[in-house]
């Protein structure tokens, strides 16, 4: 067996550690999940509903995915990261193939080496949210453009076909952000001869034929869909401050640079040689991708709602300039080597701080870390420091192969992936406050046998997914307010409300925090608990 082959079999293999061990945590993977286990018993393919109750804040693709799965394996946490798992791993197939072609030999072999091990698309690619997937979808249908431009206009179609899957998976950012970049690369170039190749004609058909169904349909099923989806989630999020995720402009800066880690010392080279003076006036597929990444950027960061997986779209593309600048190296950047081991060092210093609360107090550092925390993150500690470890050997075999760079990229990448992978391995340590898998095993003969269970103030996403039942909400609303203004029978709107009907209820069970079961408790609501720690309390009917 060739090494290239080893080489890839060991990275797919790194690559699927723990998807099916870890605990699913909230609020997204338990959003996205329960989504996935709720469609794939009704076979409503249309109306996405999360606790029984329409959610249309996002595009089905993922949902989709994620039922099939759980029809084939059951509601595992594999089923539900599968779908972003292997949208990680194509994104990197992608950047190989695209690479290669576009900018060529090797190019694309280093940017997917890139991709693959830096540690913010590793992290994202192991977690069950929708950012993966419309990454990956949209980079398809960047690379197919680029193809199509400097290739054969047949490749536009492709990239027709990936953008109604981008849309499918989160909705308009799939055009806009392409869009706009495609107009500035034609002022700051003045060249039009751009447009000529998109074949908008045959590539909207395509567009609508493939996506256009769902929403269609959707609407037709749920009258005041589109309103909701088009403005309150696209025009409102953008524009305002309505989903309360206000950060400043810089917000996205440290994500970014950390995120590339170990590689972030390529960053300035990848974004500065593509707008490098050039004789040539023909078209420049670096250029137009170091457009993209800027316009992630700059995009999201003038957004009023930000989250930190907002920009994952701009690192297949900047995956691939990085990639770009490495494979015309003659030697291996020692930049790589010493972010690797500075990275190692903060991480080992992490393990120190949270390994040993009491000393770190001696040294005068106060860790903001919940007492009953502690024991939890010192058990995370030891991942820590092996994260650390691999990161160091990475770096050692890096610079034994100094003057053989690819070598020396695949040793790093390597160590990089796996170093990341400890730390999620580690993160399940977290579970009990992340993730209502401890508790739902705990009680599992409680929960199985509860005539109801209400979530009393609050509501986690991750309990649905583990007790394989929906639950009634109590004097919440959050993300599912518009779906309760269309079916608002589905909750009880308050506290007042809940009492009688809690009363009659003899063989219920309830969740709440801490704070709410005292002021339940001292009205004289029957009540007895029989799950108690900082977060919450469970009570079942007395």
């Amino acid at each position: 067996m060739k090494r290239p082959l080893l080489i890839t079999l060991l990275f797919i293999l790194l690559w699927g550690i723990g998807l099916s061990t870890r605990s699913i945590t909230r609020p997204d993977e338990g959003r996205y999940a329960e989504i996935s286990r709720e469609m794939s018993l009704s076979h409503n393919w249309v109306t996405p509903r999360l606790n029984a109750i329409p959610y249309f804040e996002k595009p089905p693709l993922q949902y989709w995915a994620g039922a099939i799965s759980m029809q084939v394996l059951g509601p595992t946490p594999l089923a539900a990261r599968l779908w972003s798992a292997l949208m990680g791993l194509l994104g990197c197939f992608l950047v190989w193939r695209a690479g290669n072609r576009l900018l060529g030999a090797r190019a694309g072999l280093y940017g997917a080496l890139v991709l693959g091990s830096g540690v913010y698309y590793v992290i994202l690619g192991h977690i069950n949210t929708l950012d993966m997937g419309v990454s990956v979808w949209m980079a398809a249908a960047l690379f197919a453009f680029l193809r199509a431009q400097v290739e054969d206009r047949r490749w536009m179609m492709v990239a027709w076909g990936a953008a109604a899957a981008a849309l499918l998976s989160k909705g308009l950012m799939a055009l806009v952000l392409p869009g706009i970049t495609l107009v500035l690369y034609s002022l700051l170039t003045r060249d039009a001869s751009v447009w000529k190749r998109l074949d908008p004609v045959r590539g909207l058909l395509i567009l609508i034929a493939l996506a256009g169904p769902w929403f269609l349909l959707c609407a037709q099923a749920n009258p005041d869909f589109l309103h909701f989806f088009f403005i309150h989630e696209h025009v409102q999020r953008f524009m305002s401050t309505v989903h309360q995720r206000v950060e400043p402009a810089w917000y996205f800066i440290p994500i970014l640079l950390a995120g590339l880690l170990p590689w972030t010392g390529q960053l300035w080279a990848a974004l500065r040689r593509p707008f490098a003076p050039s004789e040539t006036t023909a078209f420049s597929p670096p250029k137009f991708l170091a457009l993209y990444v800027l316009v992630v950027l700059v995009f999201f960061s003038l957004s009023g709602s930000k989250l930190p997986s907002y920009i994952l779209p701009a690192f297949p593309a900047l995956a691939l300039l990085i990639g770009n600048v490495l494979s015309r190296q003659k030697t291996f950047p020692h930049s790589a080597l010493w972010l690797g081991l500075g990275w190692a060092a903060l991480l080992a210093f992490a393990a120190a701080v949270l390994g040993f609360p009491d000393s770190a107090a001696q040294w005068g550092i106060l860790p903001d870390v919940d007492e009953d925390m502690v024991v939890a993150y010192q058990q995370f500690a030891p991942y820590l420091l092996a994260a650390s470890a691999v990161l160091v050997v990475g770096a050692l075999f890096a610079q034994r192969a100094l003057q053989q760079p690819l070598r020396a990229t695949v040793n790093l990448s390597l160590a990089a992936l796996l170093s990341t992978q400890l730390l999620l391995l580690g993160s399940d340590k977290l579970s009990d406050v992340t993730s209502s898998s401890g508790v739902a095993q705990i009680l599992t003969k409680e929960f199985s046998a509860a005539s109801h269970i209400y979530s009393v103030g609050t509501y986690d996403q991750t309990l649905n997914y583990y007790t394989h039942r929906t639950v009634v909400l109590v004097a919440f609303e959050d993300e599912l307010a518009f779906g309760l203004t269309l079916e608002p029978q589905d909750a009880i709107a308050t506290l007042a409300a809940f009492a009688p009907i809690w009363q009659r209820d003899m063989g219920a069970l309830a969740l709440m925090s801490p704070a709410i079961y005292a002021n339940l408790a001292a009205t004289g609501l029957p009540m007895r608990v029989i799950f108690k720690d900082s977060r919450r309390v469970i009570v079942t009917r007395i």
